[in-house]
């Protein structure tokens, strides 16, 4: 039998997928990444969650039933951790179990590499785990992973300043600002109004950790800590209009941490914000008038 690996394109996989799929290529691992994310998949994610279950999973859920008849395999690593000082939330690192048990899959069926940091010997074990449920050879997962990982970090971009249009900020989860079904109304509201869009995906993550040590021991979530980096960051920037902060509803840590933010960052600066949640039900009515109005505030305030 082929072996053909399914990526799901959702959660992690928009920080990670480079890196993912050319190890698998270069293994010499079929792999196919789902498709974007539409209005059927979420529908399909939701119907398969249960309901306290967050936005963003009940997509991922979503992108993997659409690969189940297409591959033999699906990549659903155990992220509990990759920065020392922050963890992740509990659903990276329950993940593979969601999965099998939402669609009674067998364990062999699904790739789960345990990931716990970055460090050399964390990788390498993951690239073995992986070869050795697809029979491949260590050696070559070894190769593999450290030709990926040079492809991968050759990928990164910072921001560019070069535009002279005014500047608002875009703050989020990479899952939700990368994702064209979540960000497209926001971003192309934005831009129809002249503005040009700076997102915190744009920020190197390192910048973001070290923006958000002022924050510890308070946020110990890894991706809400590069969130409240993002807003202390680019509360700093003179050229940034406003800020623009998504979030997906029913996420615990955003919940919390997005009043924290607004309490120790947004409302000590004159910075207009807005914070948008969104979730299945999201209407693109409602949120591009909520981003027009938000627009005419920052026009207003920057020409007094």
């Amino acid at each position: 039998m082929q072996i053909h690996v399914g990526i799901p394109r959702a959660l992690l996989y928009h920080e990670y997928g480079t890196l993912w799929t050319e190890f698998f290529r270069n293994i010499g691992v079929q792999a196919t990444v789902s498709d974007e994310t539409n209005k059927n998949m979420l529908d399909r994610g939701t119907s398969l969650a249960i309901d306290e279950s967050c936005l963003p999973l009940k997509v991922y859920l979503g992108h993997v039933d659409s690969l189940l008849d297409k591959c033999t395999h699906i990549f659903v690593p155990r992220i509990a951790q990759y920065n020392r000082n922050f963890y992740l939330c509990a659903k990276f690192a329950g993940l593979p179990d969601i999965v099998r048990n939402t669609f009674g899959l067998s364990t062999k069926q699904l790739i789960a590499p345990n990931i716990e940091s970055t460090s050399p010997d964390n990788s390498v074990k993951c690239a073995y785990s992986t070869c050795k449920a697809l029979g491949k050879s260590p050696l070559v997962g070894h190769f593999a992973y450290k030709n990926a990982l040079k492809e991968w970090k050759s990928g990164f971009f910072n921001i560019s300043n070069e535009s002279k249009n005014p500047k608002i900020a875009l703050i989020g989860h990479s899952y939700l600002l990368q994702d064209d079904f979540f960000s497209r109304e926001i971003i192309g509201t934005l831009n129809a109004q002249g503005v040009a869009v700076i997102t915190s995906n744009q920020v190197a993550s390192k910048v973001l950790y070290s923006e958000a040590k002022v924050f510890e021991p308070d946020i110990y979530w890894q991706l809400s800590a590069k969130i409240a980096g993002a807003a202390n960051y680019f509360c700093r920037q003179p050229d940034i209009a406003g800020i623009v902060i998504v979030s997906s509803f029913c996420c615990g840590p955003d919940s919390l941490v997005n009043e924290y933010i607004q309490h120790h960052v947004l409302q000590k600066n004159n910075k207009p914000y807005i914070i948008l949640n969104v979730d299945e039900h999201s209407g693109s009515a409602g949120l591009i008038t909520r981003i027009e109005a938000f627009w005419d505030l920052v026009a207003r305030r920057t020409k007094a």
